[in-house]
């Protein structure tokens, strides 16, 4: 389901690393009162159009926070004092994008990097990376005199996780600490004074590090020991096979597809796997940030034993699109008027009122089957789910309906997406006029079931590995939780 202002994409989009396309805008030139205006829209923007903007912060904690960062930005501006003051309402779709000025005049000119990589693990920080000046898996405790939980608490206040759901915003510091410590704590610094423990945790020591270009940074970054599976993340759907252990392994990173190719891709794994006659399936959704729904249903149905029930709707606080002048596409170009009314007609058909919300309606749902049948290649055998933080919005949908019909373990780590409510599916683009942002967040609220109550964690996993356990595997090399399936839960049996 594809529409022209929406996109049923429903994927992890965090910090300012995101860049668009837009016509030449000299960044040098922007006001204070420019920075101020577009925050003040941003604000706007979410207060009107957003479908729940207080769930998780309150509307004083959210007008403070917004005064603050008015008071901030009247001290000291610039495009990244801009960025960085972006108040917060914990939605884990919700992003602000930079235009590509930003990236050419910051990000590769202007701006200096940590130069090592590290891991953000039980919250302490590890090098992640065997080519530097600092061992392998030594843990840094202090950087320039600030010790490293300091270091987190304060990168980690500029995210927008899904509510109070810690992983998602781990998993993006230990993708790319580099760039965030830069963005989030010291810009310009020249170089680092670096307090660790070496890989033993017996001995500290100091070390001096010099700090890094965007071209030497992004080297050492590829570097990365962990993840150690990144032939898998690579690809869109992967599956490999253990022949030893009976098991086959289906990696899929998205349900942002379409279903005739979700279908044959998981068809074939699982006529191979039934074929063959495999005992156990590893299904990997550590990366997959969402999509449509109706595809993660789709691949459940290969796993259940009998029918299940499919449920999932769309409420909206708002279905006439405020502020139209400044909706764009995907690649910022401006939307006209004729679009944004048809659009608005396919709302108002789709939507009923329902109290003080807008709540799809059957015409909304068309195709999607509630009393799911069990596809005729399904898999009988034993099922391990594998999560983590970057496990969003229709992946946690998948996990709920294997957490639901018991038809499965889940191992890893919390879903980033929000257990039974997250904002997502109906995406909106909106240009900011000054500063050229792409402020990108869903106007409508997915919600699994028929009306689930709040809560405020994510899928959580019904075996979830120590700090320790984790760090020995990547000592060895290996992925943590495929290797502990494949040898504490399957090798076991």
């Amino acid at each position: 389901m594809k529409i022209k202002l929406c996109m049923l994409t429903l994927g992890l989009c965090l910090g300012v690393t995101n860049f668009v396309n837009a016509q030449r805008l000299e960044i040098e030139k922007i006001k204070k009162e420019d920075y101020i205006a577009d925050l003040k829209l941003i604000k706007e923007i979410i207060e009107t159009q957003h479908p729940d903007p207080f769930r998780f912060v309150s509307k004083k904690q959210w007008d403070n926070n917004f005064n603050t960062s008015i008071k901030n930005l009247e001290k000291k501006y610039s495009y990244l004092d801009f960025l960085n003051n972006l108040p917060k309402i914990n939605d884990g779709h919700l992003s602000v994008s930079a235009p590509e000025e930003f990236y050419t005049t910051y990000i590769k000119e202007k701006l200096l990097y940590f130069p090592i990589p590290l891991l953000l693990e039980g919250n302490r920080l590890f090098v992640n990376v065997k080519c530097a000046e600092i061992p392998y898996l030594s843990e840094v405790t202090a950087i320039n005199g600030k010790i490293t939980s300091d270091i987190i608490k304060q990168i980690s206040s500029h995210f927008q996780g899904e509510g109070t759901i810690k992983t998602g915003i781990e998993n993006l510091i230990s993708d790319d600490f580099g760039s965030y410590y830069c963005f989030y704590m010291e810009p310009y610094a020249n170089k680092f004074d670096v307090e660790f423990k070496d890989p033993s945790g017996q001995k500290s020591e100091k070390v001096t590090l010099k700090a890094s270009n965007y071209y030497d940074f992004s080297y050492k970054n590829s570097q990365k020991s962990s993840p150690v599976n990144r032939a898998e993340i690579n690809s869109t759907i992967d599956y490999q096979f253990y022949k030893e252990q009976f098991t086959g392994k289906l990696t899929i990173n998205t349900f942002d597809l379409s279903e005739d190719i979700v279908y044959q891709n998981i068809s074939v794994f699982f006529k191979r796997i039934n074929k063959e006659g495999y005992k156990n399936v590893i299904i990997d959704i550590r990366n997959n940030g969402g999509g449509d729904p109706r595809m993660a249903a789709i691949l459940y149905s290969f796993i259940s034993k009998n029918n299940f029930e499919n449920k999932f709707n769309y409420k909206a606080k708002s279905i006439t699109l405020t502020h139209p002048e400044a909706l764009v596409r995907n690649d910022g170009t401006r939307i006209n008027e004729g679009e944004i009314r048809d659009y608005e007609n396919f709302l108002y058909q789709r939507f009923n009122v329902s109290g003080t919300m807008f709540v799809g309606n059957e015409r909304l749902n068309e195709g999607v089957i509630a009393n799911f049948p069990a596809d005729k290649d399904t898999f009988s055998g034993n099922v391990y789910i594998i999560t983590s933080g970057k496990t969003y919005s229709a992946a946690v949908y998948f996990a709920k309906l294997v957490q639901d019909n018991k038809r499965g373990v889940i191992i890893g780590k919390e879903t980033g997406g929000n257990a039974n409510n997250t904002f997502a599916g109906y995406f909106l683009n909106y240009k900011l006029p000054n500063t050229k942002a792409i402020l990108r967040f869903s106007f409508t609220d997915l919600y699994f079931g028929d009306n689930p109550p709040k809560v405020a964690t994510g899928i959580l996993p019904d075996i979830e590995l120590t700090s320790d356990q984790r760090l020995d595997y990547f000592r060895q090399e290996k992925d943590p939780d495929v290797t502990y399936i494949l040898e504490k839960l399957i090798g076991s049996k």
